[in-house]
């Protein structure tokens, strides 16, 4: 759009050998293009549910168009190799039971019974973030990851598994999760992403692991550059100064 001159992002959504590909100039930040600052009341962090169910539920809060075929398809595969695995859903999509059917129906097409698929609808926010409680692990959204939803879900201690995939939208928790620290969910490609998460639900250290990081995440995020706003602000007027001269 001639009405761009420029777009702001980071060395992870945008590479330097994808820059020829914009018709805007392209400016990063150092760090995460996004940033978060909790101001809103928010949960108490609470214990990962697995250590009271021994079995490892994978999440996704994230909103329904955002779980396509492909999704389905690979969180199917992941559970096929886990079958002590659940998987927790919420969105206001699944307000309606007609909804929750018609997911429950593209599940059961690649094996997966219903029964090991909790579904909720919406929520007041507060409470939509409680929901966290019931998530061990969450699973990132492909092509179109998250972004509040994956800020969110760090923040109730909850690590969000990722890829970088093949644009700026399939890479935006790739870039929150290098930011915040939790590099060790970021994974190369699809078959990384389903294998570490079935490596994650299956490996006995995974309740202990997650009980460690789940009551000490809100300490480190804090201390992080993803919640670094006054830096993130002085880096955007650097640029903006750049643009001006």
């Amino acid at each position: 759009m001639a009405c761009y001159d420029y777009v702001i992002g980071d060395d992870v959504v945008i590479p330097p050998e994808e820059e020829q590909f914009y018709t805007e100039k392209v400016l990063r930040v150092p760090g995460c293009y996004l940033t978060f600052e909790v101001l809103y009341p928010v949960p108490d962090v609470v214990d990962p549910p697995i250590l009271s169910t021994r079995k490892l539920t994978f999440g996704c809060l994230a909103s329904q168009y955002k779980i396509t075929e492909p999704v389905v398809e690979a969180w199917a595969c992941i559970l096929a190799s886990a079958p002590d695995a659940r998987l927790f859903l919420k969105n206001a999509t699944l307000d309606s039971p007609a909804n929750q059917e018609f997911l429950e129906k593209r599940f059961e097409s690649h094996g997966v019974a219903r029964d090991r698929i909790t579904m909720e609808g919406s929520a007041n926010h507060f409470d939509f973030l409680a929901a966290y409680g019931c998530v061990d692990l969450a699973l990132d959204t492909f092509p179109y990851n998250g972004g509040t939803t994956t800020s969110e879900a760090v923040w109730q201690g909850v690590p969000v598994i990722t890829f970088r995939g093949d644009r700026w939208a399939a890479r935006q928790s790739a870039s929150i999760n290098r930011a915040a620290g939790l590099t060790e969910f970021i994974c190369r490609s699809l078959d990384d992403y389903i294998s570490c998460a079935i490596a994650l639900a299956k490996h006995p250290d995974t309740p202990a692991r997650l009980r460690g990081l789940r009551h000490t995440m809100r300490n480190r995020l804090a201390c992080s550059p993803l919640c670094d706003t006054v830096n993130f602000a002085r880096n955007i007027e650097i640029l903006y100064e750049r643009v001006l001269q």
